[in-house]
């Protein structure tokens, strides 16, 4: 035990030696403060931070040491409260989060919803983390290398959707989703992927039961949004294929930069530049930068 304190005390040397700010036990409380702080949350069900939850921690030499309760240990919820904003939530508002979900999540979100494991949401409560297997001792350090995300980027569709749930602001969250997915670290890639999908389930929903007057062009959008959802995921062909497809249909003018953007990316990715070269004057230059990212993200 000696040899981790120091572990420790090295590790957090350049912290104060101070009291670690204790975790929430508000949700509501801590979706504004993640907002607020530009951060994930980090849930626990209370019952499951009422046991002793022992874990991995590592220096930055890669050594490490193990901690007996990750819930009391002051040096490990300082640096915790630096990555996410930390609650730990009542078992009596079980029944009102679980109505919020029911129906509308996979079985593996709903199992990952109800078990003790330790859940990243986002400002809205959706979970990220639904792919993390548990070793039998949980590491936290490579949890957190995993899971850290400055949510900065997705500020301004996390208000516009907060003010109001509608088709518009849960598309272009959903599309964001997809932006932040190029730049995350690779292992959680698809689920943030996944992170974009359920908003845009919530977009084909407001689609419809809306009274919208062009719900073929609006869907057309959606499509838009799977198939770039494909581009990040590295499936270049697959997306050179959807794209063939839908130039049989008549477009909508608003769709020729985005739909230009996937073709410029898809055959870069493929290293076809000549193919690329056809569609790059419709791309944006920040389009293009984007583009730069997902083709270094590339296995291809």
């Amino acid at each position: 035990m000696r040899k981790i304190f120091i572990l420790l005390l090295l590790w957090f040397g350049s912290f104060q030696f101070c009291a670690a700010q204790d975790w929430l036990t508000s949700m509501e409380a801590a979706k504004r403060l993640a907002l607020i702080q530009d951060k994930m949350i980090l849930m626990v069900w209370e019952e499951a931070a009422s046991y002793a939850f022992p874990v991995i921690v590592e220096d930055e030499k890669g050594n490490k040491g193990v901690i007996d309760n990750m819930f009391e240990n002051e040096y490990v919820k300082k640096w915790l409260w630096e990555h996410f904003v930390l609650v730990i939530v009542n078992e009596s508002y079980y029944a009102q989060l679980y109505g919020d979900i029911n129906k509308t999540r996979t079985f593996r979100y709903i199992e990952k919803f109800n078990d003790d494991s330790l859940k990243v949401m986002d400002i809205n409560g959706n979970i990220l983390n639904i792919a993390y297997n548990y070793d039998e001792i949980f590491n936290l350090s490579e949890f957190v290398r995993n899971y850290y995300v400055n949510t900065r980027f997705l500020k301004g569709e996390y208000i516009a959707y907060t003010n109001e749930k509608s088709f518009t602001s849960s598309y272009y969250l959903a599309y964001r989703y997809v932006d932040a997915a190029a730049y995350v670290n690779p292992e959680i890639r698809v689920e943030m992927i996944k992170m974009s999908n359920i908003y845009l389930d919530e977009t084909k929903k407001y689609l419809e039961q809306g009274a919208v007057t062009d719900k073929s062009g609006l869907a057309f959008k959606i499509e838009l949004i799977e198939i770039y959802q494909d581009l990040v995921l590295d499936k270049p062909r697959k997306v050179l294929r959807q794209l063939d497809r839908l130039a049989k249909t008549e477009l909508d003018p608003s769709d020729e930069e985005m739909i230009a953007f996937l073709y410029v990316a898809a055959y870069r990715v493929l290293n076809d530049e000549k193919s690329a070269s056809e569609w790059r004057s419709k791309v944006s230059l920040l389009n293009l930068e984007k583009a730069s990212i997902i083709i270094s993200n590339s296995k291809l």
